[in-house]
């Protein structure tokens, strides 16, 4: 699912980047600016997301051990006395 994710971030991305140079070179009224402030948000989410599932792309260690703390407090190990 992140690889999808990821994948479909970067498609969006160069889509977007692609309508924003379009648009780019022929802005005349404000709806063209209001167009283009939603593509540069559109790729502000992509690059979000490409970030957040950045960790697919690196390589992961196969030897790599994996230590495991557990907490514990000091009361647990004390008996716990009978009310008579």
């Amino acid at each position: 699912m992140k690889l999808f994710s990821l994948l479909l971030s970067v498609i969006m991305f160069f889509v977007s980047l692609y309508f924003f140079s379009i648009q780019l070179g022929s802005i005349d009224s404000l709806n063209d600016v209001i167009y283009i402030s939603l593509l540069v948000t559109l790729m502000a989410i992509c690059v979000v997301g490409v970030i957040i599932n950045w960790d697919i792309l690196k390589k992961k260690k196969k030897n790599k051990e994996n230590v495991i703390l557990f907490v514990s407090n000091s009361f647990s190990r004390k008996e716990k006395k009978n009310k008579k």
